[in-house]
C-alpha cells in the first residue's frame, strides 16, 4: 500500500496589512490607536448638537489623524481620509443618511488590504439603511441609527475578515493544486 505524502505545512492567515514594513511604529499599537481615534472622533461628529459644536471640531481632527496611524500603505490612508470625514458629517442628518456607514466601511476595508470579493458586505448597512428610516423618525431617535449602524458595519466588517481569510485559503489550496499538475 502506497503512503501518501504529508501536504507541505501552510502558515496560519496573517492579516496583509501586518506584513507591511512600516517607517514608525509597531502594527498591533498602530492599529488599536487608529481604531480608537475612529471611534471617539465618530463619537463627536455624530453627538454634535447646536450646543456642542466643540465635538465637531474635535472629532473633524481626530478622524483623519487616526487614518494617517492606521497600518497601512500611504496612498490608501490619504485617499479616505477626507472622504469619510465628509459622509460622516452628512451622518447629521439622520437615519436617512445611514447610508454613509457603508463609505465608512468602504475606507476600512480598503485600508485593511480586503481582498474585492469581500467588499460584497457594503450592502449590509445600505440594506439597514433602508430599514431604520421605517423605524427611526424624529432627530430624538438618533441614537437608534447610530447604535444599530454601528452594529451592522462592525459585524460587516468581520464578515469581511471571514471573507478574506476563506478567499485567500481557496487561492492558496488553488496554487497548491496547479504547482503539483
Amino acid at each position: 500500500m502506497p503512503v501518501a505524502e504529508s501536504a507541505p505545512p501552510t502558515d496560519r492567515w496573517r492579516e496583509p496589512a501586518s506584513l507591511l514594513p512600516l517607517r514608525w511604529g509597531s502594527y498591533r499599537p498602530r492599529l488599536a490607536v487608529a481604531l480608537a481615534m475612529l471611534v471617539v472622533g465618530s463619537a463627536c461628529v455624530l453627538a454634535t448638537t447646536a450646543y456642542s459644536l466643540p465635538l465637531l471640531l474635535v472629532g473633524s481632527l481626530l478622524q483623519p489623524a487616526a487614518w494617517a496611524v492606521v497600518p497601512s500603505t500611504i496612498g490608501r490612508r490619504v485617499a479616505v481620509a477626507l472622504p469619510v470625514l465628509g459622509f460622516t458629517w452628512l451622518m447629521l442628518g439622520g437615519s436617512s443618511f445611514a447610508w454613509c456607514y457603508a463609505v465608512t466601511l468602504a475606507a476600512w476595508l480598503l485600508v485593511r488590504l480586503r481582498p474585492l470579493v469581500s467588499f460584497a458586505v457594503l450592502l449590509l448597512p445600505l440594506a439597514s439603511s433602508l430599514v431604520l428610516p421605517l423605524f427611526v423618525t424624529t432627530y430624538e431617535q438618533g441614537w437608534i441609527t447610530i447604535v444599530t449602524s454601528t452594529v451592522v458595519i462592525v459585524a460587516a466588517s468581520w464578515v469581511a475578515r471571514g471573507i478574506a481569510v476563506r478567499w485567500d485559503s481557496r487561492r492558496s489550496v488553488r496554487t497548491l493544486r496547479n504547482s503539483t499538475d
